[in-house]
């Protein structure tokens, strides 16, 4: 999610992350640092894995696991 900023950013991207199938590994490319800091603690709390964050030069990545439905 680029150029969108929380708490709209953070609301999209559970929104298109809801649609995708479960065992899907789903990648969130964000320019916002306060929605990707959302982000990594939200998935863990709604039961989904993260298996990568990175960070280089305000590009902020995090791809997630889907273990189960929303």
């Amino acid at each position: 999610m680029r150029n969108i900023g929380c708490p709209y950013g953070s609301t999209l991207a559970i929104q298109h992350f809801r649609d995708a199938p479960v065992g899907s590994v789903i990648t969130f490319v964000l320019d916002d640092e306060e929605c990707f800091l959302t982000l990594k603690r939200l998935f863990p709390l709604l039961g989904q894995r993260i298996v990568k964050s990175e960070t280089q030069d305000r590009v902020y990545k995090l791809s997630v696991l889907k273990l189960r439905l929303l």
